[in-house]
């Protein structure tokens, strides 16, 4: 490999770092965009499972292919609380 090789690949990995960073022009302004419209589209879709009385937590992960402390976040975020590894309506709702 020659220094020209070398010194290209390093600019390479550089930038890949970078875009994967969102330092380039509104890389985290779609990105923030994304996860609010990911997290919404999530609380809608826990509030029909729990209304259709799916409401066991790790049902819920299994579901969403995502870890249980994650659904636990959005199930709180989204109004619910959980209780014996269940998702149940809060009561101040």
């Amino acid at each position: 490999m020659t220094i020209e090789e070398y010194k290209k690949q390093s600019i390479d990995r550089i930038n890949r770092q970078a875009v994967v960073a969102g330092a380039f022009t509104h890389c985290f302004d779609k990105r923030a965009q994304s996860e609010r419209q990911r997290t919404s589209e999530r609380k809608r879709r826990l509030r029909a499972l729990v209304r259709s009385n799916i409401t066991d937590i790790d049902v819920l992960a299994q579901y969403f292919v995502i870890s249980v402390n994650t659904i636990k976040k959005i199930a709180y975020s989204a109004g619910y609380r959980i209780s014996n590894g269940q998702v149940v309506e809060s009561v101040m709702r």
